[in-house]
């Protein structure tokens, strides 16, 4: 019986020379090592631990991890056939992992052991609890060692264009020929990671690239609420349409999580000009909450939209940035561009009824208001809207205000357009009612700090004017104060917020609703951004009384 024990140790460790063989009768004879020393293994105290491709210490879905220890063999025998068994309890849906069979570790060496472990697009949000143990043949394998995941369940990654927009220097218009600059912003907008990140353009016919290796961008990764700033420099010939789409292909590594897009160039449309490029840093977290970033305001997107017409309702806007004798005016054409978007998709004034003056001349300025004019005299009780963004300047000599026109001197008013004058003009045209929105201020002062060209250089509390007829007066500051710009949104501070409630309200907001909103917001916001006053006003006619307070844009 003690022959046969030993026979089966020697088995085991490679230690057995068999140098005979069984007769007829069956008989067999063996020559036994004289000795048989066992090993002794344990896993290393400390040195077991997860490994994960992006090191948040979770299984993430669709990964490649595993777990790491170090194997010691402390016994005077070597451990021969031994196997690291791997079972887990819990999250373990869509998890592969496998047994691994060991070499020979010698009696006093240590082994590096790696547990591979593999997730899936199905792999769920839990906790995985692993039992990890090595097996040796004869029972001199390891105690258990029990480690608790986490695992998360697959997030998906969203790459797509959250906002663009067109640049020119110098110029109010995208005119064909000349060169303009693309602003685009790329973002992750979901919580997964994003691989691989590939945009390319298809670029139309006549429109030519000023910089070829601006036509493919690519990205290892972008994180959740990743932004990439591109940029693109473009030129046309005469020939290009007048309106075309530049295309945007977008795709990242499961080929899904990606959407195209077309962005439109309409020559002849109004764009901005002279805005300081944005610089996006990227962000390297988890779960984070997702902000949409954009290159333009928030009230430049998400328009309400209205089913409703207004067909007697007639809009003059003017909107002067760009001054040939004095400072211009930030985000003017900004104001006047959107400002007309919310005539057109939320009060629902067709496009014919609108007319848009962009860097106006004096002449330009009375030729519009003639437009409304002849137009109130052809339809039966008309609501007319007007709105102005641009400089207004003070009669040093009287304190009368006076619009200036982008041809006009800040140094001589008569070369401006009298604030009493077009209210009187607009008071006696047969309107139900008028609306007038002035962001603008008639102190002397600049949309920034600083003073225009003035014999005093001192902001002057200038006369605001006298709203006649059915007219309602919203005014962006008072007396001597700026009408300041709110440069994160890219508008004017008075402008923002008059399109704010618009668009919260989805323009059915009575006057007095919208007039406290801007008055109150407005003078807390310049205080806020720019530590300075502005107070915000309305003024109806003295006719009107308490009648004006109920009327709607819409």
């Amino acid at each position: 019986m003690k022959k046969i024990i030993l026979v089966i140790i020697a088995l085991s460790y490679g230690l057995l020379s068999i140098f005979a063989q069984s007769n007829a009768s069956a008989s067999m004879s063996f020559h036994i090592e004289p000795e048989v020393i066992p090993p002794y293994l344990v896993i290393e105290e400390g040195s077991i631990h997860f490994v994960d491709e992006d090191n948040n210490n979770f299984i993430n879905a669709n990964e490649q991890c595993g777990i790491a220890l170090t194997l010691r063999n402390k016994g005077k025998g070597n451990a021969y056939g031994c196997t690291a068994r791997i079972r887990g309890v819990g999250s373990t849906n869509g998890l592969s992992y496998n047994d691994i069979k060991l070499p020979m570790i010698k009696a006093g060496q240590t082994y590096n052991l790696d547990i591979p472990i593999s997730s899936s697009m199905d792999t769920k949000s839990g906790e995985v609890e692993f039992s990890i143990v090595v097996d040796e043949p004869n029972g001199f394998g390891t105690d258990p060692i029990k480690l608790t995941i986490g695992t998360r369940k697959f997030d998906a990654p969203f790459i797509e264009v959250v906002s663009y927009k067109i640049l020119s220097d110098g110029t109010s218009q995208l005119r064909k020929k000349s060169p303009f600059r693309l602003q685009v912003l790329l973002q992750n907008t979901d919580q997964g990671i994003a691989h691989d990140v590939r945009c390319s353009i298809k670029i139309p016919n006549n429109v030519f690239p000023l910089d070829e290796g601006k036509k493919y961008f690519h990205f290892p990764s972008m994180q959740p609420n990743e932004k990439q700033l591109l940029e693109f420099e473009f030129q046309t010939n005469a020939n290009v349409n007048d309106n075309v789409d530049l295309e945007f292909k977008l795709s990242e590594s499961y080929g899904m999580y990606a959407k195209d897009v077309s962005i439109p160039l309409r020559f002849g449309q109004v764009i901005s000009s002279g805005v300081t490029n944005i610089q996006i840093k990227g962000e390297d977290k988890k779960y984070v909450a997702i902000t949409k970033g954009a290159l333009v305001s928030d009230i430049d997107e998400n328009i309400p939209v209205t089913n409703t017409k207004n067909n007697n309702a007639f809009v003059l806007i003017i909107a002067n940035e760009h001054y040939s004798q004095v400072a211009s005016v930030p985000f003017a054409l900004n104001d006047g561009n959107i400002f007309r978007e919310y005539c057109i998709k939320t009060l629902g004034i067709g496009e014919k009824h609108i007319k848009y003056l962009y860097d106006a001349t004096g002449n330009q300025i009375k030729a519009g208001v003639n437009w409304l004019a002849n137009l109130t005299e052809a339809f039966d009780n008309p609501q007319i809207i007007v709105y102005y963004a641009g400089h207004g300047i003070p009669d040093e000599t009287n304190k009368s205000a006076y619009l200036l026109p982008v041809d006009g001197s800040g140094t001589d008013v008569t070369t401006g357009y009298k604030l009493d004058d077009l209210y009187a003009t607009l008071g006696n045209m047969p309107a139900s009612r008028i609306a007038v929105f002035m962001d603008a201020c008639f102190s002397g002062s600049k949309r920034e700090d600083g003073m225009l060209a003035s014999a005093r250089g001192v902001a002057l509390k200038a006369k605001s004017g006298v709203p006649q007829g059915n007219m309602v007066v919203f005014s962006a500051a008072q007396g001597d104060e700026t009408a300041y710009p709110n440069r994160e949104q890219q508008h004017g501070l008075f402008t923002y917020y008059l399109l704010k409630k618009l668009q919260e309200t989805e323009g059915n907001v009575a006057l007095k609703e919208l007039g406290d909103y801007v008055t109150k917001q407005v003078t807390q916001q310049s205080l806020l951004l720019n530590s300075k006053k502005q107070t915000p006003s309305v003024t109806p006619s003295a006719s009107l009384g308490n009648e004006w307070q109920t009327w709607r844009l819409k």
